[in-house]
């Protein structure tokens, strides 16, 4: 588990006495702030030096001077990367009950941290439920409260019981209001859980209040897509494509295939071809050129849908595409590619026998090659499918011949 730790050193605290609010001893103070000059300055020794001394001091077990100076103690030693020794020190704060509970609710965090660091979860666990179990109905009196709840989920998420995990994270919310960390988990916990409406909420409060963070943008569409809101997952990725976030191939990819989905093409093929031409998506991926050309189709510009198909047989050869480019540009009235990708096929021994045929024929019609047409579509009468077919060019030929003779 990653440790993660608000460390700080000294925590001020007025010596005047506010209501029954225990107070440091004056003396306690002042030494306490010597240290924070001495860390400050970078003379960690003599800094170490003061808090040894105040900490070997005859203190009282319950003495709130000792809590204080072992709770400071233990943060310096953790911020040195001294775990064990912090984590001793930090747990001697603890226990000598000085502290109000309102004010221990940092220090309990801290030490589930701890606790999950050193690979013990089930003490983190039990150590934030006695503590929850001991502040009561007084819950929503203490400051920090909601990392305890958060720490809790986490422990829970853990285990993978994602139920409980899931009643402390929603306390975790309630009591912290927005923060990064328990919404991320409260959306893991409900996306884990199929709890899509809820996710959804929890997506659009990570977007919201973290408007600049490309993951939060995917996450959200991806719900959206979930819960067959279409033009909303559309429009959030459109937000963050907009906003500069998208900065990897797929991010283009996966929002020009929404874009077609949606039935935009034309969006999807500008996108696409901007994309190719900075250099952003790879050129020499065949399928990317393939999804380039079939946005162009559906966008009924197929005039750039065959240079796309063009640009990826020159890449490396693939029947497929060249089929659908001998296909779109027949429809494209572009008869002079016809044929070229036609001799291209048959240099690769492609069966065109059929469809391809008739196409290559009509094409030398429409150029007026009609000696080669006619041999071709002499060949195909007899075709079970485009028998007929050829038969009609063929009379149609005929009869352009013997006018032109």
């Amino acid at each position: 588990m990653k440790l993660i730790l608000t460390t700080f050193l000294i925590i001020f605290l007025s010596f005047y006495s506010k209501g029954d609010a225990p107070t440091l001893n004056q003396w306690v103070y002042y030494e306490l702030v010597r240290f924070d000059t001495r860390f400050e300055q970078g003379d960690l020794k003599e800094a170490e030096e003061i808090l040894f001394g105040l900490y070997e001091q005859n203190w009282r077990r319950d003495s709130y001077d000792k809590a204080v100076i072992a709770r400071t103690f233990g943060f310096y030693l953790i911020q040195q990367e001294r775990y064990d020794e912090g984590f001793e020190k930090l747990l001697v704060s603890y226990e000598t009950g000085a502290f109000p509970l309102e004010e221990q609710a940092r220090l309990v965090v801290t030490i589930s941290q701890l606790y999950a660091f050193k690979k013990q979860l089930e003490k983190s666990i039990t150590f934030l439920e006695d503590y929850l179990s001991e502040v009561g109905k007084r819950v929503s009196k203490i400051p920090n409260i909601g990392e305890v709840y958060g720490m809790l989920a986490l422990a829970y998420a853990q285990k993978e019981d994602f139920d409980t995990a899931y009643k402390h994270i929603a306390s975790a919310v309630k009591y912290s209001g927005f923060r990064e960390d328990w919404y991320k988990l409260k959306f893991a916990i409900e996306y884990t859980k199929g709890l899509y409406l809820e996710a959804q909420e929890s997506a659009f409060m990570l977007v919201k209040f973290k408007p600049d963070v490309k993951r939060y943008y995917i996450q959200l569409s991806a719900i959206y897509n979930i819960l067959e809101k279409n033009d909303l997952a559309l429009a959030t990725l459109e937000v963050s494509y907009l906003k500069n976030l998208l900065d990897k191939p797929d991010d283009f990819l996966n929002l020009s295939n929404f874009y077609l989905y949606n039935q935009n093409p034309a969006n999807s093929a500008q996108l696409l071809e901007e994309k190719l031409d900075k250099g952003e998506i790879d050129a020499t991926d065949n399928a990317n050129l393939k999804l380039l050309s079939d946005a162009w189709l559906y966008a009924k510009d197929r005039s750039k849908s065959v240079v796309a198909l063009e640009k990826a047989i020159d890449n490396e050869y693939d029947e497929e595409l060249l089929i659908q480019l001998i296909d779109v540009a027949f429809f494209s009235f572009m008869w002079e590619k016809v044929i070229n990708a036609y001799d291209l096929a048959k240099q690769n021994e492609i069966d065109t026998t059929g469809k391809i045929d008739l196409i290559y024929a009509i094409s030398n019609i429409e150029l007026r090659n009609y000696t080669k047409a006619l041999t071709l579509l002499k060949t195909m009468t007899e075709h079970e499918t485009y028998g007929d077919q050829a038969t009609s060019w063929m009379e149609y030929l005929n009869t352009i011949i013997e006018f032109s003779n």
